[in-house]
């Protein structure tokens, strides 16, 4: 689902919905929030269901060690065959090429985080800052489950509304978020069966 899909299922339960305009909205605030929203909610899901990912990298005599800094949007190390390793403090990963012949290329299979949304953009020569931001959400791919995907509205709703006392749709959608989260089997991973010696940041 691309960003503009999930903001008109938002914008659309929370009767905001304007396909006309192209933010999709007339508040400005919510406009001016959005895009932080979905990545908090972004963060929060993808906890439930991880994105699995894989790094390639070549490990040379003067080279036994890896900054898990280094590995792309890295959030949990899932296994790395054929080698044997440790993780140090959370911080690195040193390779044990005692018996290997080097140089020797591995991949390390890992949990990633979800890439995040862009919260300002800028008018060029020839766009509106406006229209610069919707041709970005009609590109920016949401990388979560299918699955999370469909609960990611109220998550968000349930954001935009908090401050809402009168209607009281912020507390609806914030239970209705939190009832569809209890649902989750969290045993599902995208793609990529779960491989125990993990660890857990």
């Amino acid at each position: 689902m691309t960003a503009k899909e999930m903001k008109i299922k938002t914008f659309s339960l929370i009767e905001e919905y304007y396909p006309e305009r192209a933010e999709l909205a007339d508040d400005q605030d919510v406009i001016y929030k959005i895009n932080g929203v979905i990545n908090s909610i972004m963060l929060d899901l993808m906890k439930y269901r991880k994105i699995p990912a894989k790094y390639s990298c070549e490990l040379k005599e003067n080279n036994t060690s890896l900054a898990l800094s280094s590995i792309p949007d890295f959030y949990q190390l899932n296994t790395i065959p054929d080698i044997e390793y440790n993780v140090v403090g959370n911080i690195e990963i040193i390779f044990n090429t005692e018996d290997l012949e080097l140089p020797k290329e591995i991949t390390i299979y890992y949990y990633k985080y979800p890439s995040l949304m862009d919260l300002t953009f800028e008018a060029t020569s020839t766009k509106t800052k406006e229209e610069v931001s919707a041709e970005y959400d009609e590109s920016f791919e949401i990388e979560l489950d299918l699955d999370l995907q469909e609960i990611m509205p109220y998550g968000i709703a349930s954001d935009l509304l908090k401050n809402d006392m009168i209607s009281g749709y912020g507390r609806y959608f914030y239970e209705r978020y939190t009832e569809l989260k209890g649902l989750i089997d969290s045993r599902k991973t995208q793609g990529m069966a779960m491989i125990s010696g993990g660890i857990d940041l």
